[in-house]
């Protein structure tokens, strides 16, 4: 046995570097996985964590940037059609799936590529779920681009993950490139959804933590005391969603003693970290007496004196209602029914 041991299948030699533990094809370092198993998880992941849309334009634009020197090789041949098929070939000998050119018009600038048993298919099939193949989306429409010397993305038409005999591909000059819509979504409400979905579940278990606890307190009391030393056990937390946005959210009763207490301690966690923001969340408070009403709206002016704008969120109709009966002036209140709308709102008006 060599060190180095090679083998030549069909013209695509593989070697073993084992000093340096590596595998090469043709001189370069690629990398076994398990395709329903390692692959899956780590593409699931990645996706969870971008978001799908986010994922599927940076797995695409990985894509089209891998093809220098697979184009190379293509362009070795007398015609793209027969540079394709021997590119195919060999991605097909290293597990990539069985590629096929069904249609070609160089009038149009147009292409149609079909793939059997992809590994982003394979992937998706063994998780249950089915995103698209876009390594392939990408590796096409680059070499399209190339080949028309025009740009050109692919579509995705049919799916092999989702039940179709193979994942096939439309391609055809774009308006808009990929970077392009990557910057669209950076500029939208998108470019933070990962990090809001992280911030927002962050704070879900925050509330159902002390929801627990609350709900722990009341079994062991009677009606009354069980929600005093609920309120007393429970200080409502001031949390940091976001750079300069706080958010107060509230759970259960809200009396004058406690919304009093809430000010105080607000005020101080506004003067302290200079929040631009504070989003008072009442979606979990059950009920809300007058004088806790009147507080509530002595606390959205101070707030401002300190330069926060304060924005509420979760408004009940009942609590509605009961603002509304006291006739107080909610001209200077800016409501939305979501803590998510809220936050989305300070997030915008913060960049």
């Amino acid at each position: 046995m060599s060190d180095r041991p090679r083998i030549d299948v069909d013209g695509l030699v593989f070697e073993w570097d084992r000093e340096n533990g590596q595998m090469l094809v043709w001189g370069e370092p690629i990398t076994c996985m398990w395709t329903k198993t390692t692959m899956a998880g780590l593409m699931s992941g990645l996706r969870k964590m971008a978001g799908t849309e986010r994922y599927s334009l940076a797995i695409e634009q990985a894509g089209r940037a891998s093809i220098e020197g697979e184009w190379d090789h293509i362009t070795g041949h007398p015609t793209f059609e027969e540079g394709f098929r021997s590119i195919g070939h060999a991605a097909g000998i290293v597990g990539l799936g069985l590629w096929e050119l069904v249609h070609l018009d160089r009038e149009k600038n147009e292409a149609r590529f079909r793939v059997r048993n992809d590994w982003e298919s394979l992937c998706q099939k063994a998780l249950g779920e089915s995103w698209g193949s876009g390594t392939l989306a990408g590796k096409f429409g680059g070499y399209c681009s190339r080949l028309f010397k025009t740009y050109c993305r692919a579509k995705q038409v049919k799916f092999a993950a989702r039940g179709d005999d193979y994942d096939e591909f439309f391609v055809a000059p774009a308006s808009l490139t990929i970077e392009q819509e990557i910057d669209v979504l950076l500029m939208s409400e998108a470019a933070t959804q990962a990090d809001l979905q992280a911030a927002l579940e962050r704070l879900r278990q925050e509330v159902e933590e002390r929801r627990r606890i609350e709900d722990d307190l009341r079994a062991q009391m009677d009606m009354v005391k069980r929600q005093e030393r609920a309120i007393q056990a429970m200080e409502t937390p001031i949390l940091r969603l976001w750079s300069g946005v706080l958010t107060m959210p509230v759970i259960g009763i809200v009396d004058s003693t406690r919304a009093g207490r809430m000010m105080s301690d607000l005020l101080e966690q506004i003067t302290r970290t200079q929040a631009r923001f504070t989003i008072l969340d009442l979606t979990g408070v059950e009920i809300i007496d007058t004088g806790a009403a009147s507080h509530l709206l002595s606390l959205v002016r101070a707030a401002g004196l300190l330069g926060t704008k304060c924005l509420i969120s979760g408004i009940s109709p009942a609590m509605a209602s009961t603002i509304i009966g006291l006739g107080l002036n909610l001209d200077e209140i800016q409501s939305f029914a979501s803590l998510e709308a809220a936050l989305r709102y300070a997030i915008r008006q913060n960049r």
